[in-house]
Formats: structure tokens, sequence, C-alpha cells
């Protein structure tokens, strides 16, 4: 019998009597609660051979979703088994979305505190997946991203799929602790998600390391050995785990943010006349400075097509370290017209600094770290 000929025999046998498969799960764990906050639903195959090849096989075959109708089904019978609080993730090809059979056995039922995770294995365009994600989402299911950071999850997908929740890849998260680079991409990647209005999950925590490096990013859920290994069972956390979730380094709180760090040095001229051609030229605010360097006038760019540049005087200047939330106080309090203009930042002893933009202030106060600030949907009263 060919290689090919004995996958259809393996895949025909567990597709024609599901009892081969054996399911188990993997607790996702709350880090800030020291609680398992769900449960990731993984295939186990009656042979030695790697659960990775099965499913390798099959998408080779053209028969991911024999294969991925057979686990969901498995998989979803265990729903109202789900300890209260928790939610059940379960794994899906994009490509599998396409087949009736396999929506058939997704759209089956009530799907709240179901996480559908997009399996990285498979390359698809994202724009075939909207039908079939608003149709289990209308059903209660939020879509999840695998294996974040590598394989085919761009920032596309991202874009496209619209996720609520984004998994990291283990090779991402493995010695991150020791690498500048990777820590730099699990918080993009944080920030990512912070747009989307996303959470994360960092997935193959192993060390204790990893994980203080994690709870530091303000990362909210992780998953690996470290904390649990799969099992048969919906099992809490084990107190070993939730007594290195205590013991650990709480995540330090953010520095104070004050007005000098959001302070950019623009374009500045001695002349108002100066400064109306230099924004005509560039587009962009000039202030106008005396010979000491003290910002008098400050021009704007015009709002529409054929208007004037603006010209306004300064009258009121920030110190460089006014705590963000009062600058944003003070910029709300001016006259309606100048409201949402930039303000302009000088030293103590007056000199031009930089100004600060309306919607830089925004964009600091609605900053948060990775993760950090979201209830997560599948605690109760959420």
């Amino acid at each position: 019998m060919t290689h090919r000929g004995r996958w259809h025999r393996r895949l025909d046998a567990v597709c024609s009597d599901p009892g081969l498969l054996r399911l188990v799960l993997h607790p996702v764990v709350d880090v800030a609660a020291a609680r398992v906050a769900g449960y990731e639903v993984l295939s186990r195959f009656p042979s030695a051979v790697p659960t990775e090849e099965w499913f390798r096989a099959a998408r080779a075959l053209g028969r991911d979703a024999d294969l991925d109708r057979v686990v969901l089904t498995g998989a979803l019978s265990r729903l109202d088994l789900l300890p209260s609080g928790t939610f059940l993730t379960v794994n899906a090809s994009p490509t599998s979305l396409a087949d009736p059979r396999v929506m058939d056995v997704l759209l089956a039922q009530d799907l709240t505190g179901v996480v559908l995770e997009l399996t990285e294995h498979a390359d698809c365009d994202p724009r075939d997946l909207t039908g079939p994600l608003t149709l289990l989402r209308a059903r209660g299911a939020l879509v999840a991203l695998d294996d974040v950071g590598t394989g085919h999850s761009g920032l596309l997908r991202m874009a496209v799929v619209r996720p609520e929740i984004l998994k990291i890849d283990l090779q991402l998260v493995r010695g991150l602790h020791q690498d500048l680079v990777k820590r730099s991409l699990v918080q993009f990647l944080g920030e990512c998600a912070g747009r989307l209005d996303a959470w994360i999950i960092a997935e193959g925590v192993e060390t204790a390391d990893e994980l203080d490096v994690l709870r530091g990013m303000g990362v909210p859920l992780v998953q690996g050995f470290l904390l649990a290994r799969p099992g048969d069972d919906f099992v809490p956390l084990a107190p070993e785990a939730a007594r290195l979730l205590a013991t650990g380094e709480p995540p330090a709180p953010a520095p104070a943010r004050h007005a000098g760090d959001l302070a950019r040095r623009t374009k500045t001229a001695r002349t108002v006349p100066g400064a109306v051609q230099a924004v005509h030229e560039e587009g962009v605010p000039v202030v106008v400075v005396d010979a000491e360097d003290v910002p008098r006038v400050l021009v704007l760019p015009a709002q529409r097509a054929g208007e004037r540049p603006r010209v306004e005087a300064v009258e009121t200047t920030l110190a460089p370290e006014t705590p963000v939330r009062q600058v944003a106080a003070r910029a709300l309090a001016r006259p309606g017209p100048v409201r949402f203009d930039p303000l302009v930042c000088t030293d103590p002893a007056g000199r031009f600094i930089g100004v600060v933009g309306f919607e830089d202030l925004v964009l600091d106060l609605a900053a948060v770290p990775a993760g950090a600030g979201h209830r997560l949907p599948w605690r109760t009263g959420a």
C-alpha cells in the first residue's frame, strides 16, 4: 500500500469510528486571578504518529474538513460540562469553514463560551472567512488566530478577521526573557491586540522567567506546561501553580507620563509671514519664536482647501513635567475654536521645547499594556 493509501485508511478509520479519537483539555490560565480561564481541546490519535502529522496528511489529501468535523463534533459535545466562567477553545482550519458539513456541526448549537481558533497551517484569502465567521459570531462564538507572529497570521489577516483573541506563537515566547527582539515583538502584538480590542494568550510558557516577563508586559492569559498540562477532565488550577502565580513579581505599574514625553519639536520661524509660508509649503504647525526662543505665535494649517493658515497667539504654555491628564484637562478647558489645537511646551526659562498634539493626548490616555484593562467576556457578569 502506498503512503497516501495508508493515510487514507487511517483517516477513514477515525472518521467512521470517532471513538478512536481521544480529546484532551489544556487549561488557559488567567495570571492575574490565578485561575483557569478556559480550556483548549487537543486531539490524540490511535498511533505513535504525532498529532501534527495527522493534520498535515489530511491537508495534503484534501481531507482536513473530514478530520475537523470529527474533532469539532467531539469537542462541542463537552460544552455542557464546561465549568462556569470559563471558555472552550476548538480548532479548525480556515479552509474547513468552506465545507457545509463543518459549518453544520458548528451552527447546530449555541456557541456562547466557545472560542473558534483558526489554525495556522493553511493559507487562504482572509476575505473568504468573512461570511462564515459572521454566522459563527451570531451564534455567540469568539474568534482566535493561532500562532500569531509566524506562518500566515499577518497584519492583513488580523485586519480582515478582527479576532477577539490573538495567540502568540510559542517560538516567540520561548526564551523571550533573554531576547530583546522577541520581547519587542510580543509588545507590538499586544499593542495590535489593544487596537483590535482583542485579548492575547501566550502559548508554550515553560519557565518562571518567561512567565515573569509576560506578566510584567501585561499579558493576561498564558498556556504552557509550567502551569498546567493537558488532561482528560475540566480541572481547576493546581495549588502549586496558584502558589507560583501568587509569589511571582507583580507587574510594575506604568510610569506616569508628562507633557515632555509627548512634545514634538516642530518647525519654528522668526516672523508670522515666514511661518505662514512654511505652513503653506510643509502643511505642519509652525511656531513663531522671538530672539530668546520664546514662543509667541502658533500658525496652523488651514482645515479646508482655499483657506489661509490660522494664526493664534500663544497665551499659555505647558511645563514638561505637567502630567498628561492635566494637559488633557487644560486643553478641554480652552474655548471651542481652539480646543483641539496643539499645546506649546516650554522649559523653565520659557524657551520652546515642542508642541503636544491633541490626538497624541487621546492616544496616550487610551494606551494600555498588552491585554490589560480588558474584561474577559467569558467571566460571569461580563
